[in-house]
């Protein structure tokens, strides 16, 4: 009780004083002010006049100088992405002829229209021959491998589908060999391509032009600089190279109408009053908004950096080293506002002028009119004062005299259940959550009651369920953990040392258990059986099928391969036959595999396998790859690939037929066996490793060391890829060098 009268008289008396406080220093400021009002209206109304023009001015200056700055980034972003967009839609065109012709066999000839000889549709593709092939008399010759590159007529079709109509460019391929293969996207109003007589004279050779010269000697796709096309109307292009197995030969590029640039850079944000144009990065305008002038584009453009106005030449070398600004230069007498901002992808730079008296006139009108109204203020300033003060007197009075009749009642109010609200918090601070407030003022101090009492249900709640969370995670570490021990403990050892061979194996899930394994096991004393497999899945599930997987594999291979299982060495009184290169048990071994794992493959699971079994004495190698990843093969310090996998995948479905391969190892010969966890490695930017990476860092490797030095090899240079990044797959190698007897 007496704190709660405490609380309250303290609230009555702040509020008491507070108000007298305010009241006095009110009527002294006011009755101190009233005497310099008359003698100083005039004046000071002048004096905030001028300094509300002048900072009118001032900030008017800093924010055109930002908002034309922001209008130059963008406009600049939205070419560069224009250009951009060009770039990656030309790669994307030469990785594809490059795929189809390093890999001819997949494809079948084809047909298509030959460009000046029939009709030719918008956006519809056709193949063109230069001229200097056809008075060579060498179309027979490149025909077959045009009729092979026509396969990639299906990706300009869609390139071009996905530019409007009207929106007039070109995607093409010309061929080092001196064939075109293009698709045009005409104007509106055009429905057929328009082939010129420039595209019949001798000169017209794509392979003569600058830009196909650089990509073939760089191997990087370039921009052409803007020029007027055979079609009539200027654009840029970009080009990019594509290999065949002999590697460069030819470019794919995209021409663009230089239109859609124009529509980028021609809206000026004030008026009609800016120019905006685009600098080369030889400081030439090649674009501009302006039809004539200084700042227009000519056939003729010069170099501003050398121009008579030293302040604009000063800014056009700024523009041409890529930088961003907003400047202020003097071109015949007059200021301007000079903003410009890079167009990185091709080394331009967007700009953009307007005059400064457009800028700031707006402030200066403002000028004159404060100052005018200043003194409008002045005169009217004494009486505003007497007249406010007199009202704020008698106003104040009736507060005060009200604030003391209702300061008693309003505090008792206000402390009553803050009161309430302590003791509760203090009982619930002890220990007892279940206690609950009980607080009725219809107000914030009531809907923090109300949180207390809903914090205390969820904190008791969450003390319950923390336990049981707890019990659970820890259940679960401990069943992980001795799940991988397991899967650990089911992969083979390592072999006892053999003069023939060395052989090396890991495997590294991407989670706590993996759906990877390998195998190696003798047959006899004279069979190795090596097995490296892919389950199509990861974790737990995966892990289940990998064991049942190998277990089964294995199964069958000892009663397929030798009968009996005996130990290395051992004779068998009636041993079976070993495998040879015509005998068909490793076959049947994978087929049997295969129908035990699809016969009760409820979850849709399969796996991927490479077998095969070594004899040791002579070199030979049997092997059969159920949709797995080729491997590789080191012969006299050149490395291979062996053929892609021709055979499904095991548990798919019952009663499928596995072929059996062979090659023969001599002596200092390498297998290096891998699942996709190798190829398919990430980096925080989403690059794989690749196949290509794999076969250079297995070429590097010098002959005479082991196969777990090989392999350490190999997986560094992944982990080097990677650099850190979570792996997505897991990694198992196998590494086999056949040393002979």
């Amino acid at each position: 009780m007496n704190g709660r009268m405490g609380i309250e008289r303290r609230i009555f008396f702040l509020m008491l004083l507070t108000g007298l406080a305010c009241f006095a220093a009110f009527e002294a400021v006011s009755f101190l002010g009233m005497y310099d009002v008359q003698e100083h209206a005039i004046e000071s109304g002048r004096e905030m006049g001028t300094s509300a023009s002048a900072f009118a001015e001032e900030i008017t200056d800093e924010q055109a100088k930002k908002r034309f700055a922001l209008m130059a980034e963008e406009k600049a972003r939205g070419v560069n992405n224009e250009i951009g967009r060009l770039r990656e839609d030309a790669n994307l065109l030469a990785k594809t002829m490059t795929q189809i012709l390093t890999r001819r066999e997949l494809y079948l000839p084809r047909e298509l229209p030959l460009g000046g000889e029939v009709p030719i549709r918008s956006k519809e593709p056709y193949l063109f021959f230069i001229p200097a092939l056809r008075e060579s008399g060498g179309i027979a010759d490149v025909l077959p491998e045009a009729q092979i590159a026509a396969n990639a007529a299906d990706n300009l079709a869609l390139w071009t589908q996905s530019y409007d109509d009207g929106y007039e460019m070109t995607c093409f391929y010309a061929s080092e060999r001196g064939y075109v293969i293009s698709a045009d996207v005409m104007a509106e109003g055009k429905e057929f391509v328009e082939f010129f007589d420039t595209w019949y004279s001798p000169s017209f050779d794509p392979r003569e032009r600058p830009w196909y010269q650089e990509i073939k000697a760089t191997g990087r796709s370039v921009f052409t600089d803007v020029y007027v096309g055979v079609e009539g109307y200027p654009c840029i292009s970009c080009v990019a190279p594509y290999y065949d197995e002999n590697g460069f030969a030819g470019m794919a590029g995209i021409s663009n109408n230089i239109a859609t640039l124009y529509r980028q850079i021609s809206i000026n944000t004030i008026g009609d009053r800016g120019v905006n144009f685009i600098l080369n990065e030889k400081g030439e305008v090649i674009l501009s908004s302006e039809k004539e002038g200084l700042l227009a584009a000519s056939a003729t453009p010069k170099d501003f950096q050398k121009y008579g106005e030293t302040s604009l030449a000063l800014e056009a070398a700024c523009m041409t080293r890529g930088l961003s600004d907003v400047a202020r230069i003097t071109l015949g007498g007059r200021d301007y506002y000079l903003a410009y901002a890079p167009i990185p992808d091709v080394g331009w730079s967007f700009g953009t002028l307007i005059e400064r008296d457009v800028v700031v006139q707006p402030a200066r009108d403002a000028k004159s009119y404060l100052l005018s109204r200043a003194e409008d203020f002045s005169a009217s300033l004494q009486s505003f004062f007497w007249d406010n003060f007199l009202r704020t007197a008698a106003l104040l009075m009736a507060l005060l005299a009200a604030l003391f009749f209702v300061s008693r009642k309003i505090s008792d109010r206000f402390v009553r259940p803050i009161l309430a609200l302590t003791a509760g918090v203090r009982e619930i601070s002890g220990g007892n959550l279940d206690k609950k407030l009980d607080v009725k003022t219809g107000d914030e101090i009531e809907t923090l009651a109300d949180s207390f009492n809903q914090m205390t249900d969820e904190l008791k709640s969450y003390i319950e369920n923390l336990a049981k969370t707890t019990a659970e995670n820890e259940r679960i570490e401990t069943e992980l953990s001795v799940a991988a021990r397991i899967q650990a403990g089911i992969l083979p050892k390592k072999l006892p040392a053999r003069s023939e061979f060395d052989l090396f194996a890991s495997m590294e899930p991407a989670k706590e258990v993996g759906g990877d394994f390998y195998d190696y096991y003798f047959l006899d004393e004279n069979h190795l059986m090596v097995t490296v497999a892919d389950v199509s899945d990861k974790g737990m599930p995966a892990a289940l099928f990998m064991v049942v997987a190998k277990t089964l594999l294995k199964d069958c291979a000892l009663t397929f391969g030798s009968g009996e299982k005996l130990p290395v060495g051992a004779k068998a009184a009636h041993p079976a036959p070993a495998p040879t290169l015509s005998h068909p048990w490793l076959s049947e071994t994978v087929a049997q595999t295969n129908d035990r794992l699809a016969e009760a493959n409820d979850e849709g699971m399969f796996v991927t396998v490479f077998t095969g079994v070594l004899d040791v004495g002579t070199g030979e190698f049997v092997y059969v790859n159920a949709g797995h990843n080729p491997p590789l093969v080191r012969r006299n310090g050149t490395v291979d690939f062996l053929p892609t996998a021709q055979s499904p995948m095991l548990g798919v479905m019952e009663g499928l037929h596995f072929p059996v391969e062979r090659l023969t190892l001599s002596p200092g010969d390498m297998l290096f066996l891998y699942t996709d966890g190798v190829t398919e490695a990430m980096n925080e930017k989403r690059e794989i490793f690749t196949g290509e990476r794999l076969h250079a860092a297995l070429s590097a490797q010098p002959t005479g060391k082991t196969a777990e030095e090989i392999l350490a090899a190999v997986r560094g240079a992944v982990d080097a890829h990677a650099n850190g990044a979570e792996p997505s797959d897991d990694v198992t190698m196998l590494g086999l060098v056949y040393k002979g007897i």
